[in-house]
């Protein structure tokens, strides 16, 4: 009878830990996924910015750090930005069905680091900062490169 209780015992474990993966990983998807651009990716009714960088599912070390140091140079510089919702910073999984649009939107070709400028909630101007890749290796070059792109986007918004 101990056999069948300890056979028990693990598959409500296998259960319940199967859930928690589940609910886990729908959460972090659910903080990735972006809305359209003509749609409510933009808090602000006015003019605002938003960084976008669009990756796969699958990521390689560079991806990796390409995201993190994007998103490292972002709070860093505009805080205050990024406070009141003038600007976002948004990592978007474009092999996700809903997310699949963005190609075609900003003509991805790879992964992306955008910047997107919105007025009145519809994209007005985007740029491709494509030396994100180039940059990779210097930290020095690549914060300042992304914290410029991001800055000469704001002064238009």
């Amino acid at each position: 009878m101990s056999g069948k209780k300890l056979l028990t015992g693990i598959l409500l474990a296998f259960v319940v830990a199967s859930v928690g993966y589940l609910l886990v990983k729908e959460s972090r998807r659910g903080s990735h996924v972006a809305a359209r651009p003509s749609g409510p990716a933009v808090a602000v009714s006015g003019p605002s910015v938003v960084a976008y960088y669009f990756h796969g599912r699958v990521r390689c070390a560079s991806c990796v750090k390409i995201g993190n140091l994007s998103g490292k140079a972002i709070r860093e510089r505009f805080p205050e930005e990024l406070r009141t919702g003038l600007l976002a910073f948004r990592q978007v999984n474009i092999d996700e069905p809903e997310n699949r649009h963005f190609i075609d939107d900003f003509r991805l070709s790879s992964q992306a680091l955008v910047i997107v400028e919105y007025r009145d909630g519809r994209p007005f101007r985007s740029k491709n900062l494509e030396k994100v890749w180039t940059l990779l290796d210097s930290e020095k070059e690549f914060l300042p490169y992304v914290q410029e792109g991001v800055s000469s986007y704001l002064k238009g918004a």
